[in-house]
C-alpha cells in the first residue's frame, strides 16, 4: 500500500454529505465506521423523498436497464396512452427530448450487455450492505429474505421477460419460472388467474422503507452524527476546508463533499464541475388496507406493470415512471384506475385509499448510477442516479462512496459508472 493511501486511511476528516435518502443515510454511516465526523444534510430531513414511498425490493439478482433493444418501438405506443405505464407531460417534451436520445442510444444490444454487467455487480454487494446496517441498526426485522416476484396471467406476458431473464441466465443470477400450480403454492392469497411466475428468490423486501431509513438516520445520530435540515444551494471550493452553503446563507465546513441528493443532484453536481443528463421517473403510490389473506412478498402484474406490496402500514400499490420534471403537479388517475386491477388479482383487498404519494426517481439514460470522484477535485464524490434500484443499491453505493473517501479499493471497477461517461 502506497503511504499516501495509508495516510488518506489513518487519517479522520470531516465530511459533509449532502442528501439523507438511503444512499446518503447509508455513506453517513460507513463513513462513521471509519472515524470520519459526518455531518448528514437534507433539505426536509431522512427518508423525505423516493427512500420513503418506493415497493421496498431490494432485488440484486435483476440486471435489466430501462432501455432494452426493440424500446424504440415499444415508446410511442406507451407515450401515446395517458394510462399507460410510461408517461409523458407533453409540455415537458423540450426539456426530456436530450435524455430520450440517449436512453435510445443505450438500448443498442452491445450498450444494453454492458449496462447489465455493471448492473449486476454493484447490486452483488447490496444483500451484504443492507444487513450490515440494519443488524447495527437493531432493525433486522425490516428486511425479509422473501424473494421478488411477477406474475403473468397469459404466455405473451411471460415472454415479454424473455430478454430480461437472458441478461440474468448470462451472468449467473438465480431466478425461477414458475407454473400455476407452484405460483398458489407461494402466494395462495392471488387469484388463480395467474399461469406464470417469474421469480428471484436469492431477494429481499423491506417491508417499511420510510422506517428503515428514518432508523438508520437514527442509529447514525447516536453514534455521534449530526444531522442538519437545510437546503444546500452551492458549495465554496476555492480553498481548504471546502465549505457547503445553505440556503439560509449558513456554510458547513468539511474536508470531503458526498452529494447524494437524489433527484435534486443536477444543479448541484454541475456546481461541483460534473455535468450528468440526470432527470426523473416520478413514480407513484396508493396505500390500502391490510389483505386478509394478503400477500407474503411485493407482487408485479407483469402485464399491467403495477406492484402490489405488503408493507408494515398496509398494502401498497405502486405504478408509472411519468416524465414531467420536479414541478408538475400529480397526477393520480392511473394509480386509481389499476385498483379494480389489483382487487382481480388479490381478491382480499380493501380498496379504500388511505394516503397517496408521488416521488422521483432520479435516473440517468442508461440505467447506471452517478458514482466516483469529481474530476479535478480532491475529496468531492458524487453517489446518484439509481432510478429504479436506488433502494437495492443504496447501502452498496455508501459503502463504496466510504472507501474512496478513506482511499480504499472498492473492489469494483468504477469506470461504468463516472459522470463523463
Amino acid at each position: 500500500m502506497s503511504g499516501s493511501v495509508a495516510e488518506s486511511e489513518a487519517r479522520p476528516k470531516s465530511v459533509a454529505v449532502v442528501g439523507a435518502g438511503i444512499v446518503g443515510v447509508s455513506a453517513a454511516l460507513f463513513l462513521q465506521r471509519d472515524g470520519h465526523a459526518v455531518t448528514l444534510i437534507d433539505r426536509q430531513g431522512p427518508a423525505s423523498g423516493t427512500s420513503f414511498g418506493n415497493a421496498g425490493g431490494v432485488v440484486s439478482a435483476a440486471c435489466a436497464p430501462l432501455g432494452m433493444p426493440g424500446v424504440l418501438r415499444r415508446v410511442p405506443g406507451m407515450l401515446m396512452d395517458p394510462m399507460g405505464p410510461l408517461v409523458l407531460r407533453w409540455r415537458y417534451l423540450p426539456k426530456i427530448a436530450p435524455w430520450l436520445v440517449r436512453l435510445l442510444w443505450a438500448s443498442r444490444p452491445s450498450r444494453v450487455e454492458e449496462i447489465a454487467d455493471a448492473k449486476a455487480a454493484l447490486s452483488g454487494g447490496a444483500e451484504a450492505a443492507w444487513r450490515s446496517l440494519v443488524e447495527q441498526a437493531g432493525v433486522s426485522e425490516l428486511l425479509r429474505p422473501v424473494g421478488w416476484l411477477e406474475v403473468y396471467e397469459t404466455d405473451a406476458g411471460l415472454a415479454s421477460s424473455d430478454a430480461e431473464r437472458d441478461l440474468m441466465a448470462r451472468r449467473g443470477l438465480p431466478f425461477e419460472v414458475l407454473n400455476a400450480d407452484e405460483l398458489r403454492q407461494l402466494e395462495p392469497a392471488l387469484a388463480p388467474i395467474f399461469k406464470h411466475g417469474f421469480f428471484m428468490a436469492s431477494c429481499s423486501f423491506v417491508a417499511n422503507p420510510g422506517r428503515a431509513v428514518e432508523r438508520l438516520a437514527e442509529d447514525f445520530v447516536a453514534r455521534g452524527g449530526t444531522l442538519v435540515t437545510a437546503e444546500v444551494t452551492g458549495f465554496g471550493l476555492s480553498e481548504r476546508p471546502y465549505r457547503v452553503v445553505a440556503a439560509s446563507g449558513d456554510a458547513i465546513a468539511c474536508d470531503a463533499i458526498v452529494l447524494a441528493a437524489g433527484a435534486w443532484s443536477r444543479g448541484l453536481a454541475r456546481q461541483l464541475g460534473a455535468s450528468v443528463p440526470l432527470d426523473t421517473e416520478r413514480g407513484y403510490h396508493l396505500m390500502l388496507p391490510p389483505a386478509e389473506p394478503g400477500l407474503r412478498r411485493p407482487v408485479v402484474h407483469g402485464e399491467q406493470d403495477f406492484v402490489l406490496c405488503p408493507m408494515e402500514p398496509g398494502t401498497r400499490l405502486t405504478c408509472q415512471s411519468e416524465l414531467a420534471g420536479l414541478d408538475a403537479p400529480p397526477d393520480f388517475r392511473r394509480a386509481r384506475a389499476l385498483m379494480a386491477a389489483a382487487k382481480r388479482m388479490l381478491p382480499s383487498l380493501e380498496l379504500e385509499e388511505k394516503s397517496a404519494w408521488l416521488g422521483f426517481r432520479p435516473s440517468m439514460p442508461d440505467s447506471l448510477p452517478v458514482l466516483g470522484p469529481v474530476a479535478g477535485l480532491s475529496d468531492v464524490y458524487l453517489g446518484f442516479g439509481h432510478g429504479h434500484y436506488g433502494l437495492t443499491q443504496g447501502p452498496v453505493t455508501g459503502r463504496i462512496l466510504a472507501d474512496l473517501v478513506a482511499g480504499r479499493d472498492p473492489g469494483i471497477d468504477l469506470a461504468p459508472y463516472r459522470a463523463g461517461r
